[in-house]
């Protein structure tokens, strides 16, 4: 089972990473895990704020807002947690509905798969992000796809909300 979360995270981030430099025409500047520049004036396209170096680590309480594949809107909370060099990530969004995975960070990107048990059986999808510095912490930026589903991608915004409780962290 792990083995095919793996897979299925190393397909997309080819599939979303190559057509991201394959649109863009040029190798990135920066080394992996370096902070990325700011945008120059002349350079076209909106102004992104990178992440602060400072923030290594993601760990905490988000707000969740997205939309689905059928362009209803939602919300709830994501929870991430370090764990090593991965991230554990969870979501309840909507009436309640459930669901974790695992993610990893490289720089200013995170990825993260997961998978929902349905009355139609198991889906699995995979979200990338881009990190910011938002103003009370990180505000990660991105989109989600899954299968079985309609082959689009949505999109999903995590803003950070507080740090987790040390009594969280020792449960």
């Amino acid at each position: 089972m792990m083995m095919r979360t793996i897979l299925i995270v190393t397909f997309a981030l080819c599939a979303i990473f190559g057509s991201e430099s394959q649109q863009k025409g040029k190798q990135s500047r920066v080394a992996a895990g370096a902070a990325e520049p700011s945008p120059k004036k002349d350079e076209k396209g909106p102004k992104i704020q990178q992440v602060q170096p400072e923030i290594a680590d993601l760990t905490g309480y988000y707000t969740c807002k997205g939309q689905e594949a059928g362009g209803k809107n939602y919300s709830g909370i994501c929870t991430l947690v370090k764990k090593g060099d991965v991230y554990l990530i969870s979501w309840v969004v909507g009436g309640g509905s459930s669901f974790s995975g695992i993610a990893i960070r490289q720089g200013s990107q995170f990825a993260a798969s997961w998978s929902i048990a349905t009355e139609k059986g198991l889906v699995r999808g995979v979200n990338l992000y881009r990190i910011e510095a938002g103003k009370d912490g990180p505000r990660l930026v991105g989109r989600w796809a899954s299968v079985p589903g309609p082959g689009v991608q949505q999109p999903e915004t995590l803003t950070f909300l507080k740090k987790l409780d040390t009594d969280d962290d020792e449960k």
